[in-house]
């Protein structure tokens, strides 16, 4: 206990600031709100930084690959709440939605592949750190940002799966401020599951 006392009074400002614009971006998220890309575009700059300091090189590709995906994200949310305040009838707005069963298995698919072919070349190239299960929170992450950028309710289970993940690699390697950012990711991504299904329940009556 004394020793993660210790590596949290020795944490980074950088980590701090990328917890920080984390728990913005996700919390804002949950409530659809545009405002939660730009805070998740500075997390991922952040944390491709410390994944390299770590040895968690698919780690930092995937938070460099993460900010395109924001970018993105923030171009289709915006567009469509603008679209729904110049026209609230409008069905060009981006509503949540679900996966299909098909919709599911192709994306188990990719994550699977993913996984296999990140930590392959992991494993050639690199001297990275449990290249497998960094491999597959990488894979797993990437598909979760596309779905939260497509407003599919699956993102969040996704996500729950991935940041479990991270907290091993994290805690693994005594970023213990990390650890407790990602603890709450996941505590709420469940919230957030929660709150799109009752917005999507609602939504289809």
């Amino acid at each position: 206990m004394e020793a993660i006392i210790t590596h949290i009074q020795q944490t980074s400002m950088v980590e701090w600031l990328g917890t920080a614009a984390g728990l913005t971006g996700v919390t804002l998220s949950i409530k659809e709100k545009v405002l939660a890309w730009p805070f998740f575009i500075i997390c991922y700059g952040l944390y491709a930084y410390l994944s390299f300091g770590a040895s968690l090189y698919a780690a930092m590709l995937l938070n460099a690959c993460f900010i395109p995906f924001a970018l993105y994200g923030w171009w289709k949310w915006g567009m469509a709440s603008r679209v729904k305040t110049e026209d609230a009838s409008s069905s060009d707005s981006l509503p949540i939605a679900s996966l299909n069963l098909r919709q599911i298995a192709a994306i188990a698919a990719i994550g699977l592949l993913a996984t296999i072919g990140i930590a392959t070349i992991l494993l050639r190239y690199t001297e990275g750190a449990f290249p497998y299960l960094d491999a597959f929170a990488t894979s797993l992450s990437i598909l979760a940002q596309w779905m939260l950028s497509r407003k599919y309710i699956q993102n969040w289970i996704a996500w729950i799966v991935a940041d479990t993940a991270f907290i091993i690699l994290w805690g693994i390697q005594g970023y213990w401020v990390s650890v407790g950012m990602f603890t709450i990711f996941t505590v709420l991504a469940a919230f957030g599951y929660m709150s799109w299904r009752k917005e999507l329940s609602k939504n289809a009556r």
